[in-house]
């Protein structure tokens, strides 16, 4: 599997699906996905100019870490031979409730996307949208992507971009900067007025800043795991577009886009996210950094 961060990613991923955070329905049910499906799109809405899932009809798609196949739904009903798989039980059981519900087919399969359980050259398509960025051993995800991948097929995968707006500033200087705050006396309700953060993520916050102290905001990589997905989160990285194209050194054609500012935590945020403006901004300074790239012929 991937070393002494599975069990850890297995139940923070069980317990803190995306999906989870963005609406108060009954998990399972029709109003639940869609939900999930609105709130995905209106907040990334570049994700259908990303990966153009028309284009993929007809084609064996493979999504790695497809939680509950908010995505997976987008291929199969476009016409694409979906197959999803995921470490997480609960995404599987999940996406299988969903597209039951929807009437798509699709396949799932709960496996590790390290050791994928695939023939070679099985897919034109594989996708992963946030999730080898969680791996302990990324490298080995993607070498898995081009041996499944046929002649010819695409990698298109998201990772969290070392040189954005989020990293450089929102994360590492304004994050670290207020979590001080957290251990005075009305701190936590304080920053979730100022912030419009959740009362029991900045309460994680504050359990990790007594369990490590300074070093909470001192070691980089510990800030940065607990500050993408929530206090909890056993691993994050990110990557350089430099960093991401040695990641992907033996495919052909490699390519990198940038999208999405994430100003969630900012009064007026997200509407101004919508703007033109923005959307010139995000291609330079956005948190998504997509890679595709092509096996060789």
């Amino acid at each position: 599997m991937n070393g002494p961060h599975v069990e850890q990613r297995q139940s923070f991923w069980t317990e803190y699906q995306p999906g989870f955070r963005f609406t108060g329905t009954k998990v399972g049910t029709p109003a639940f996905y869609d939900a999930v499906e609105r709130h995905r799109y209106a907040l990334e809405p570049h994700i259908n100019e990303v990966v153009r899932f028309a284009g993929w009809a007809g084609r064996d798609v493979l999504e790695a870490g497809c939680g509950i196949a908010t995505d997976g739904l987008q291929f199969a009903r476009a016409g694409a031979r979906y197959t999803g798989v995921d470490l997480s039980t609960t995404a599987i059981d999940l996406a299988r409730r969903r597209f039951a519900l929807t009437g798509v087919k699709g396949s799932f399969v709960h496996d590790s996307i390290t050791a994928l359980p695939f023939a070679d050259a099985s897919f034109d398509l594989v996708y992963s949208n946030g999730v080898i960025h969680h791996v302990e051993h990324t490298e080995r995800a993607v070498s898995e992507f081009h041996r499944v991948l046929r002649p010819g097929g695409v990698a298109l995968v998201m990772v969290y971009h070392r040189d954005s707006f989020n990293y450089r500033f929102t994360i590492m200087a304004l994050r670290r900067g207020l979590a001080g705050l957290l251990l005075l006396p009305g701190g936590p309700r304080g920053l979730a007025r100022l912030t419009g953060e959740r009362a029991e993520v900045l309460d994680g916050h504050r359990r990790l800043l007594f369990q490590h102290g300074l070093d909470y905001l001192r070691d980089r990589q510990l800030f940065l795991s607990h500050n993408t997905d929530g206090p909890g989160n056993p691993l994050s990285k990110a990557y350089t577009r430099d960093e991401a194209r040695r990641l992907f050194a033996t495919f052909a054609d490699v390519q990198t886009a940038v999208r999405y500012l994430n100003l969630r935590i900012y009064p007026g945020g997200e509407r101004f996210a919508r703007a033109a403006l923005a959307r010139r901004l995000e291609r330079r300074w956005g948190w998504h950094l997509y890679v595709s790239a092509r096996r060789h012929r």
